[in-house]
């Protein structure tokens, strides 16, 4: 039996982390979330996700510097990346599409538009399972209060890049980053 496809779902937001893990995982997908721009970046290079959903709308690291990152390092190039925001402009849509961007998933969303835009991804590759037999008529939408309380993370394992990174008292991650990102 082939493992669960990995999903990287990023967002500064921890209810909307908490609200697309649970939405994943409930379609039997593994979620692992990251806070940050930063954070996403080095999940992606450690775990190489099946898919990665992003928030735009980050502090630091903006999604679409994530979204640009993402799509020139060659061991992350070749994995999806869906686009999850309240962005609307079509500029920076069209901005997101020329940098490799799979799809989007407008906020607030349903249940069931997260598990079509994962589906149409993994369709290829992986084994779906079935939308619920009984899904209501009138799906509840998901969007949560914009104000986040304390931040809370998954604990990472140990011996993870990432989790070496938020060992150190000062992460040479982020400027070797910065850097990269001044190069584009």
């Amino acid at each position: 039996m082939a493992p669960a496809p990995l999903i990287l779902i990023a967002d500064d937001n921890t209810w909307m982390q908490r609200i697309v893990a649970k939405i994943v995982a409930s379609y039997g997908w593994e979620p692992i979330t990251a806070a940050d721009g930063y954070e996403a970046v080095a999940l992606a290079l450690d775990r190489q996700p099946d898919v990665i959903i992003l928030d735009l709308i980050m502090p630091d690291l903006t999604g679409m510097h994530v979204l640009r990152l993402l799509k020139r390092l060659p061991q992350t190039s070749a994995i999806p990346v869906l686009i999850l925001s309240v962005a609307t402009e079509v500029e920076l849509l069209m901005e997101a599409m020329k940098c490799g961007a799979a799809g989007f998933i407008r906020k607030p969303f349903t249940r069931s538009t997260i598990y079509e835009k994962i589906a149409a991804i993994l369709a290829t590759s992986a084994e779906l399972p079935p939308l619920p037999p009984n899904k209501p008529a009138s799906e509840p939408t998901f969007d949560p209060p914009s104000s986040q309380t304390e931040p809370e993370r998954q604990s990472p394992v140990a011996s993870t890049p990432i989790a070496r990174y938020q060992q150190q008292s000062t992460p040479p991650l982020p400027e070797e980053l910065r850097r990269w990102l001044d190069s584009i």
